[in-house]
């Protein structure tokens, strides 16, 4: 079993989280699948349907027409159409469903030292988060926005220091203020181990998430060059389906990892994980305890 509440280096960071997404893939593939995957379809449809809509529309002679002033417009109104919003909706719905069914899983394993844990109770901590995780989204995309008016700079410090509210709301249960002032008191002094865990998985993530944008790119190539039959608003729904489902449901391993990084935390500043090793004294064997931060 792998112990959450521990201090671990930046190796040992990636090296968990990986190994906590191998071990728990049954349960979590299954949860992610139940949870995710049917926002995820809809967001995928609504955005293939959408990019359908866009290629019709500039393949039209009339919005070739550089005289017509009338073309930008049309072009716009598709943009920010119904579909858009429902694309941009259901995508944010997504992303916030993948991050609490992340912890809610991490949370239960650690209560339960347990690798099987059904959907059912993982929805059961996940549903009470819904609708205080998309305000604290919603309000940390408006404070990470305003500091990228400032510089940039300041956006990407309370990006990086935000990236862990959701693992507090779950973990802990606080609303947005009480968040807020946690995440800052947690990433004391560890801005850039943070950062640099987020920016290394990232990375790994987009890089894998290439295989699953790649049926778009070639759908919308070949629909582009008419090699494929009327019906491409069916093969740009599929390519958009399977690009973002798989690139949503990837993300778990971003998550996962700023989990660890949360967990890591709370232990240096706690001693949780000590604490609960101490009181297991006698009744199950204690856990080897990292450390090193590293120099990032």
């Amino acid at each position: 079993m792998i112990e959450l509440f521990e201090q671990r280096d930046f190796g040992n960071k990636i090296n968990a989280t990986f190994q906590y997404v191998v071990q728990n893939m049954r349960s979590l593939g299954i949860a992610l699948l139940y949870i995710v995957g049917p926002v995820a379809l809809v967001a995928g449809i609504a955005s293939g349907v959408m990019q359908s809509n866009m290629l019709h529309l500039m393949d039209d002679p009339d919005n070739a027409n550089p005289n017509d002033p009338m073309a930008a417009f049309r072009m716009m109104g598709q943009v920010f159409s119904p579909t858009f919003w429902v694309a941009m909706l259901f995508s944010l719905l997504a992303n916030v469903a993948v991050i609490l069914t992340t912890y809610a899983h991490m949370k239960l394993y650690n209560r339960t030292k347990n690798t099987d844990i059904s959907v059912a109770d993982i929805w059961a901590e996940v549903q009470p988060m819904i609708g205080r995780a998309l305000i604290i989204s919603l309000l940390n995309s408006i404070i990470i926005g305003i500091g990228f008016m400032f510089l940039v700079i300041p956006g990407i410090y309370v990006a990086v220091v935000l990236s862990l509210s959701l693992a507090v709301t779950v973990f802990e249960g606080a609303d947005f203020g009480t968040t807020w002032d946690r995440c800052f008191k947690l990433i004391r002094d560890k801005w850039w181990s943070t950062f640099g865990l987020i920016l290394v998985m990232g990375i790994i993530v987009s890089i894998i998430g290439f295989l699953f944008a790649a049926p778009t790119a070639i759908i919308a190539f070949l629909t582009g060059a008419k090699l494929l039959p009327d019906v491409s608003v069916v093969w740009l729904i599929l390519g958009n389906v399977i690009n973002i489902v798989g690139r949503t449901l990837l993300n778990v391993i971003l998550y996962t990892a700023i989990g660890f990084q949360y967990t890591n935390l709370v232990e240096r500043q706690e001693g949780r994980g000590l604490f609960s090793a101490i009181d297991s004294i006698g009744t199950s064997p204690a856990q080897p305890r990292a450390t090193d931060e590293g120099a990032y």
